[in-house]
């Protein structure tokens, strides 16, 4: 299948890892100034603990593959980190830590008179357990790492100052998903348990927007997805809906000089001075909403831009790529493949367009767990990666490519696999 296990790790905990997010930088080590090899981090989130690894991308064989680089724990016994994403830079270049550090040597973050674990030190990790890595892609410090969970506040932390360099306050119950925008990475996107999904404004601390409301969602908001233009984002809830929403006016057919509200709030968050009030931008209606992809009873835990394609996952143990509707092309195509479409749903009256194209399915068993997340790797989207309850790992070719039969059916089940995985049994 051309996969193999490269490097695995335990963590000395026992949470459930509930995301895995990569930095978007590629790194340079030179520990001893010989021995140079390009690098990559991603962080994991589980419990109170936030875990940062590097993985070396070059096949040298007298380094590890995978080291831990930083350990960071939350005072807050009863915090529980379910995301984490990658965003915005950090404020200065320097030293990350090396692979020496454990749990019992975690760096604390939030308030330093909160209440610390049992069995544990609370120690700040030294200079002379350090080595030094320079940022290739811009001369700035390295992207900052934001976390959130049960408590409902996103924490941002500046790997390089090893510590908490803001929270971010405003959602009232836990927050499920951080997706960074691909183009400017200082705002940032979360959607929370309290139906609500608000923008922010790394740089500044600023909360942009909320898109909340009358036509928003009626329940926890599960996912986020960053269109590749960034000018519109996808979200997924516990009411079973998936919502597209605008961030630009130029993002729709509809083209207007004037600003949009959200566009204007956006400008005013880079532009305001310390101690300037500000009044984030309410949002209440999205340009598309459909709750036809998946059956009832179910929730969307998990959606994704693909393209201008969507995927997304409910506890049917199936993903589906589709199209919304939205131009007059798209219609178009709508009417010939749906000659005979009654529109049954009829309680927005066409007011927010709500018609999909359905494209394909990828079945899975054993996936009928909510907040198993699968994923398509930007900006190509080659492939499809969906784990299960079981600790099996299928992996489709998500679109197939010009050598392919030409009879082929890439709009049926299952077409395509390239693997499947075997982990070991758990989720």
């Amino acid at each position: 299948s051309g996969y193999r296990l490269c490097a695995s790790t335990d963590e000395a905990h026992d949470h459930p890892i509930y995301c895995v997010a990569f930095s978007p930088a590629v790194h340079q080590n030179d520990d001893d100034g010989s021995n140079k090899s390009a690098l990559q981090c991603f962080s994991t989130c589980a419990g109170q603990y936030i875990h940062i690894y590097e993985v070396h991308t070059a096949d040298n064989k007298q380094e590890k593959s995978l080291m831990v680089r930083q350990v960071y724990c939350d005072v807050d016994d009863e915090e529980e980190f379910y995301t984490c994403a990658f965003g915005g830079r950090g404020i200065t270049e320097g030293k990350a830590n090396n692979a020496t550090i454990n749990q019992s040597k975690a760096i604390y973050i939030g308030d330093n008179k909160g209440k610390q674990s049992k069995g544990t030190k609370r120690q700040r990790v030294n200079d002379d357990h350090c080595s030094t890595i320079h940022n290739l892609s811009l001369r700035q410090g390295p992207p900052l790492l934001c976390v959130a969970g049960k408590r409902g506040m996103i924490k941002v932390i500046d790997t390089v100052l090893q510590s908490l360099v803001m929270t971010l306050l405003g959602h009232g119950d836990s927050v499920n998903d951080l997706k960074c925008n691909p183009t400017n990475k200082d705002l940032l996107l979360s959607g929370s348990k309290d139906h609500s999904i608000r923008l922010w404004n790394l740089r500044h601390g600023q909360m942009i927007a909320i898109f909340a409301g009358h036509d928003a969602h009626r329940g926890e908001v599960l996912g986020l997805s960053w269109h590749y233009s960034g000018t519109k984002f996808a979200s997924s809830a516990f009411d079973n809906t998936i919502k597209l929403w605008n961030v630009s006016d130029n993002s729709i057919a509809e083209q207007s000089e004037k600003e949009g509200p959200i566009q204007a709030a956006i400008r005013r968050s880079f532009e305001m001075e310390r101690g300037d009030k500000f009044k984030a931008a309410i949002e209440q209606t999205p340009y598309f909403s459909t709750d036809s992809i998946h059956e009832l009873p179910g929730c969307v835990d998990c959606v994704q831009f693909v393209g201008d394609l969507i995927l997304s996952k409910s506890v049917q143990n199936v993903v589906v790529l589709w199209k919304p509707v939205v131009t007059n092309e798209d219609f178009a195509t709508f009417n010939t493949i749906y000659p005979n479409y009654i529109n049954e749903n009829r309680k927005n009256n066409d007011r927010i367009k709500s018609k999909v194209i359905f494209l394909r399915d990828f079945t899975v068993d054993n996936c009928d767990n909510w907040f198993i997340r699968f994923g398509s790797p930007s900006p190509y989207n080659e492939i499809l990666a969906l784990g299960n309850h079981e600790g099996e790992v299928k992996v489709w070719e998500l679109m197939g490519n010009e050598d392919d039969d030409e009879d082929q059916d890439y709009f049926g089940d299952n077409d395509g696999i390239l693997c499947k995985l075997k982990t070991g049994g758990s989720t």
